[in-house]
């Protein structure tokens, strides 16, 4: 009976272990270049790995000993600790089109650059110990409706992307580590209502802020914020007219370079840069229309009073001088009848 069944076993087992050597090839990953471009890219195609938020687990990966790493296609659901961990040496990493990632979470490594761009991305998050390594953070075309408290750890930032995303809300406090170092922030392209901010936090070395194609209607502390911008981008949004004539006063002043204005507006523009009027700015114009023409009256009335208190002091001076004739008139006269009395005493 067992002989009749022995080459069904032996093939069951023959069957397994071939299984079983397809299962730890699998795990074995040793990724390479596709191809070094002139610029010094490493293009690694096909990296597929299902890591979950709890580690790599068994597998053996690893990854070209590569400077800059570019990965073209393939799925990296959770993009985490354990794969950064992979990249050794590696200071510049893009991952681009064709490579899924869900979740991104970013470590302190050696990376100095970190590019992510049309991946379906839908959040990320920094890990909370001070990050001084990474200056250029570049999160773009994907989908994200938030950006975590924690990049307040990336403290050497100067380079922020995070244009066409679905940002609605964008809070310029967890950048304040990044303050004297951020030069570029470029959040154009989304759906941000709001932009927040505080009196006293400002980027001294900021150059560069593109904030078009939003839904804002103004910038807190735009001048104190950003006194060193020099390029700004502000088309495609629903500004406040009057925030915007202010704003554009001392744009023009500042000679500041305003890239790609409107081509045509519904409502309003004003130096090329459209804006909506509204109930608001019909009250703010009369108001001010009111206060201009209560300060014409008021300079009015103070050179009218002027003018009385120049003639108030020429009469003086006149009534003055009248007075000095008089009084030189007089003194002759007094002189004469005095040598007349003395002339009469003697005779």
């Amino acid at each position: 009976m067992v002989a009749r069944f022995l080459p069904l076993l032996l093939q069951a087992g023959v069957l397994l272990l071939a299984l079983t050597g397809c299962i730890c090839r699998a795990q074995s990953k040793n990724f390479k270049c596709s191809i070094i471009n002139e610029a010094g890219f490493c293009f690694i195609e096909n990296v597929h790995l299902d890591v979950s938020t709890n580690g790599i687990g068994g597998d053996s990966i690893q990854f070209p000993r590569h400077p800059t790493l570019l990965i073209k296609s393939g799925a990296i659901p959770y993009f985490g600790k354990d794969i950064f961990a992979l990249l050794g040496n590696t200071k510049q990493l893009h991952v681009y089109n064709q490579t899924s990632i869900r979740n991104l979470f970013i470590p302190v490594t050696n990376l100095t650059e970190i590019n992510v761009q049309r991946n379906g991305l839908l959040e990320f998050d920094v890990e909370p110990v001070e990050n001084r390594e990474l200056k250029m953070l570049s999160i773009v075309h994907n989908g994200l409706v938030a950006v975590p408290r924690n990049i307040r750890f990336l403290v050497g930032l100067e380079k922020l992307y995070l244009y066409n995303n679905s940002l609605e809300y964008f809070d310029l406090e967890p950048l304040a580590n990044a303050s004297h170092s951020l030069k570029i922030l470029s959040i154009y392209d989304n759906h941000i209502k709001t932009l927040d901010s505080r009196s006293a936090l400002y980027f001294p070395k900021l150059q560069t802020l593109s904030l078009s194609k939003n839904k804002l209607a103004f910038v807190p502390y735009f001048e104190e914020s950003f006194p060193a911008v020099t390029v700004v981008s502000l088309r495609k949004n629903p500004w406040n007219c009057g925030w915007l004539h202010t704003t554009m006063q001392y744009i023009e002043a500042r000679k500041i370079q305003v890239v790609r204005k409107d081509a045509a507006c519904r409502d309003r523009w004003i130096s090329e840069i459209c804006c909506t009027y509204t109930v608001l700015d019909f009250m703010f114009d009369r108001a001010a229309a009111q206060i201009r023409r209560e300060q014409q009256l008021l300079r009015n009335v103070t050179h009218e009073n002027r003018r009385l208190v120049e003639t108030v002091h020429q009469l003086a001076d006149d009534l003055h001088r009248l007075q000095s004739q008089l009084d030189q008139q007089q003194q002759p006269a007094s002189e004469k009848s005095i040598s007349d009395a003395r002339t009469g005493d003697s005779v």
